[in-house]
């Protein structure tokens, strides 16, 4: 089954992300930089996919290193100067280094694989900001729901899984004491914004 095209055209995804958000696509962006701190020199995007953070972050004189599957979306990147790697998360062994890492609307790619994850992250970083949908269009029924499966299938499966804010919320309480790591939520509206910091 081949990848959603969305993920092959960068263009494709912000018109697609436009709709999804009702015209507050780069607003989540906003939002998620203003979470980083001024002490944070080196940020680490995981499935960046757009270079809004990355825009922000050179504005800002900080370090940004992304990792994205799509081939499209790191060329696009490393065309304007970013520092854009192709990676597969559940593949790659070991995360760059950095002092906060950003996850922004891909958790649910790795929710069969979250206590492997969370720790590769958290060996990497000092903390960790996730922007997660838990209103979607998968939760709808009928032609929505089919729309949204095969616009964001990937390329091993078509996906049908979400968070929702219940759902989510227990999957980091059944792991947080696993992995080692406090959380708090910072905001709900489509994306349930998270800050996670680790500890023992």
């Amino acid at each position: 089954m081949s990848r959603s095209i969305i993920y092959r055209n960068l263009w494709l995804y912000r018109l697609v992300m436009n709709l999804l958000y009702r015209g507050r696509y780069e607003e989540r962006f906003r939002q998620m930089c203003l979470l980083i701190r001024e002490t944070e020199g080196t940020v680490l995007e995981l499935c960046f996919g757009d270079v809004s953070v990355a825009a922000y972050c050179r504005q800002k004189g900080k370090r940004w290193i992304g990792l994205d599957a799509s081939e499209e979306f790191v060329a696009y990147a490393a065309a304007r100067g970013f520092d854009a790697r192709k990676a597969n998360l559940l593949r790659i062994d070991a995360l760059p280094t950095c002092d906060v890492c950003i996850m922004m609307g891909s958790l649910y790619h790795f929710k069969a694989h979250l206590s492997e994850f969370l720790p590769r992250i958290k060996g990497a970083s000092s903390r960790l900001l996730l922007s997660e949908p838990v209103r979607n269009w998968t939760h709808a029924q009928g032609l929505l729901k089919g729309l949204a499966n095969v616009l964001t299938r990937t390329d091993e499966q078509a996906e049908t899984f979400r968070f929702t804010e219940a759902s989510l919320k227990q999957a980091l309480d059944e792991l947080r004491s696993v992995v080692g790591f406090n959380y708090r939520v910072v905001s709900v509206a489509r994306d349930m914004i998270v800050e996670v910091t680790w500890s023992s």
